[in-house]
């Protein structure tokens, strides 16, 4: 009787009193299997976390470690590029003190009056990147002066037989400060040392040893005996003992002959002072900047190293001989092939062993006999947060075992209580709903329930039954907008042109996963040699629709274009005929198709209402416009498109085919990126290649978007004659 009584009363309660009582009576033995299962699991959990962070680590490191050495070596090859010219600059100037006549009453400040504190120049203080060891080896300043220049004189030459020269180069300091503050940052000395014996240097300073003579110095025999500019290697300057680089070329006298060596002394500080690399990497990290070694000699098939962070400090010798260093790792295979990539000009990242720890090592593109960065991080410093997310699962695991412990001591009380009155009325359809969604979590959307109990469960049932349609649904459309991404991404060039006697690039950055903009090159061989079509077009709103028209005006144009690409208004007329068919009302195109011809360097071109191309005409300081020819493709079936004479590009000449996206790019305040900015961005950046002024324009918009988000699709060619 007392069970029956039980049985109806559950039968006739709320589903909140259903609920509370089930879970009461089952928590027992899902707490105590869950228990178990969950440490296994949350194990299992943890390692794959681990792992698939450490892929996402790892990958992401690899990215952004080569953006830092590709950026890094531009960065390098500027650097050096300056400086030589600087050197150029400097050995100029010297060379035509040289062939003029001394000042009758030179100013000479010698290192002797540097050091006793006499006869010293104006403007002498104490220097802020110019440092000596003192006799507890802790670094202090020196005094220098940007004023003046010092002059040293070998032992045992006579200063009244070098007075000319002597006074000849006394007006080089002007020449030295000029240079050194348009790169102060790279420059530590500037310096000259003729063979009669004199060595002068800016600024001004003491510190030379009473034996000093520049001409055993190794720069000045590198200089002298190669008879050309040189850099040399790591070695510690005379007068701080800091290590330094120097960049060294011979000078002449104006009969030709050899008067002496010009150098300028590069801090290795400066060197990587533009190399940043992440905060959590930076202390482990190994910098250095290495080329490869010369055949015939001992430095072949090594890498030797130029300049290294570690070498930012003060050398015991100044009459010690060049550092001399290798970069070397226990994967000796992996380390040639990096040499050979870096001598091909390829850059990467590879990883391999170094000082017996497993490292990524960033490589910048090089040449022969020519310099480049390495940046080697150490693995567990790229993958140290995975190895932190494993131990933060394992540290949740062992609290919630904890707490699960305490819990199924208070849940074996109270379910041996209530368990004597659980009806099969709440227990079985929530055992067919558990089913059916373990089915559900399992990928089965077809799992169902059937319940009939006239209460929430019914209507939780029904609820559950609908969700498996639209998960399969909402899943399927994902599936196709992933699809069509990726579809739409391949019909897109996946690399620029090559075509004689011109620069070409272009990219379509889409706003959403499909877009309507696009871009196309086209090898016209069926032509004849040295054509290729261009075109830049922009279909209404975005999303599939769009993407699904552009792929076919992409299909049409690619067809059509071989066989009417003598003539583009008859090519324009099918391409039209094809939308118009094609298309409903709502829905139309733009397009500008060029043909490109490398043999009359010229440009055939036609519209469909398309806004105007740029023309930058560099030799006659000037912007045109390519005007549109016609209408928009797909709206009026029989349109005609106007002919027009080609253009004729010169060298220099730029031609920019966008899409609205970029003028028409508005930022938080709601104005318009616009053509103006446009064409100055263009402008700014006419002497570099197409790929960087395409560059340049894209990253302009951005700037102008701040944090805006980008609102259509942005799509850019860039034409560059050669």
């Amino acid at each position: 009787m007392l069970g029956c009584f039980g049985c109806g009363s559950i039968i006739g309660m709320k589903i909140r009193w259903k609920l509370l009582i089930l879970l009461l009576a089952i928590a027992l033995v899902p707490l105590i299997a869950g228990t178990v299962l969950n440490r296994a699991h949350m194990r299992r959990l943890g390692a794959q976390l681990a792992s698939d962070r450490r892929e996402i680590l790892t990958k992401n490191a690899r990215h952004h470690l080569r953006h830092i050495v590709d950026n890094y070596g531009e960065i390098l090859t500027r650097d050096a590029e300056i400086l030589e010219y600087a050197l150029y600059i400097q050995a100029h100037e010297v060379e035509d003190r040289l062939a003029g006549n001394p000042p009758e009453s030179p100013q000479l400040f010698f290192s002797k009056d540097y050091d006793k504190g006499v006869n010293l120049p104006e403007g002498i203080a104490f220097s802020d990147k110019h440092f000596r060891l003192d006799s507890e080896g802790k670094t202090a300043p020196i005094q220098v002066t940007y004023d003046q220049q010092v002059c040293v004189l070998a032992p045992g030459v006579n200063r009244e037989a070098v007075a000319d020269d002597l006074g000849r180069l006394s007006t080089m300091p002007e020449v030295y400060r000029l240079l050194h503050n348009s790169n102060a940052t790279r420059m530590y000395w500037q310096y000259t040392s003729l063979e009669t014996g004199i060595h002068t240097c800016y600024p001004g300073h003491g510190g030379y040893p009473s034996d000093y003579d520049s001409q055993k110095r190794h720069w000045y025999a590198q200089a002298r005996d190669k008879d050309s500019l040189i850099w040399t290697l790591p070695a510690p300057e005379v007068s701080t003992r800091t290590i330094v680089l120097t960049l060294a070329t011979p000078v002449r006298r104006p009969d030709g002959s050899f008067a002496g060596v010009t150098a300028i002394d590069v801090p290795l500080g400066g060197i990587f002072g533009e190399l940043t690399l992440p905060e959590q990497w930076s202390d482990d990290a190994s910098t250095v900047l290495v080329f490869p070694g010369q055949s015939g000699d001992e430095t072949e098939g090594k890498l030797v190293i130029l300049a290294q962070q570690s070498y930012a400090g003060h050398g015991k010798d100044w009459r010690g001989p060049e550092l001399k260093q290798y970069l070397v790792s226990e994967d000796a295979d992996e380390l040639k092939a990096l040499m050979n990539d870096a001598v091909a000009g390829k850059s990467g990242v590879r990883k391999m062993r170094y000082k017996g720890r497993e490292a990524l090592w960033a490589y910048g593109a090089g040449r022969a006999n020519e310099a480049f960065p390495v940046v080697i991080v150490p693995y567990e410093k790229v993958v140290a947060e995975a190895a932190e997310a494993e131990k933060y699962v394992l540290d949740r695991m062992a609290d919630n075992m904890k707490i699960a412990g305490a819990v199924m001591f208070g849940v074996v009380i109270v379910v041996v209580i209530v368990a004597f009155f659980i009806s099969r009325s709440v227990t079985r359809p929530l055992v067919h709903l558990a089913d059916a969604a373990e089915k559900l979590a399992a990928g089965d959307y077809g799992a169902n329930v059937q319940i009939r109990t006239g209460d929430e469960l019914q209507h939780l049932g029904e609820i559950f039954n609908d969700m498996g349609p639209k998960l399969r649904q909402h899943e399927s459309m994902q599936r196709s907008l992933a699809v069509a991404m990726e579809i739409q991404q391949q019909l897109l060039p996946q690399e620029s042109p090559k075509i004689d006697g011109f620069d070409v690039a272009g990219t379509s950055i889409y706003c959403d996963e499909t877009g309507g903009d696009y871009y196309d090159f086209i090898d016209l061989v069926d032509l004849g040699a040295g054509k290729l079509g261009i075109a830049v077009g922009d279909v209404t709103g975005h999303g599939i629709g769009a993407a699904l028209l552009m792929a076919s005006a992409r299909g049409v144009l690619r067809s059509h274009a071989g066989r009417h690409g003598g003539d583009l208004s008859e090519l324009f007329s099918v391409l039209n005929t094809h939308l118009v068919r094609d298309t409903g009302e709502t829905r139309f195109m733009t397009l500008f198709y060029g043909v490109l011809d490398a043999t009359t360097r010229s440009l055939k071109w036609t519209s469909g209402g398309h806004d105007p191309a740029i023309w930058l005409r560099r030799g006659m300081g000037k912007i045109e416009e390519l005007p549109n020819t016609g209408v928009p493709l797909g709206i009026l079936e029989g349109a005609t498109f106007e002919r027009v004479e080609p253009v004729t590009l010169e060298a220099g000449d730029v031609i920019a085919i966008g899409t609205d996206g970029i003028w028409e790019a508005a930022n938080a305040a709601g104005d318009m990126f616009g053509k103006d900015r446009m064409r100055e961005a263009l402008s700014a950046s006419a002497e570099k290649s197409a790929a960087e002024i395409h560059t340049a324009v894209v990253a302009a918009v951005h700037e102008f978007l701040g944090q805006t988000h980008q609102q259509d699709d942005i799509t850019l060619v860039i034409i560059k004659a050669l």
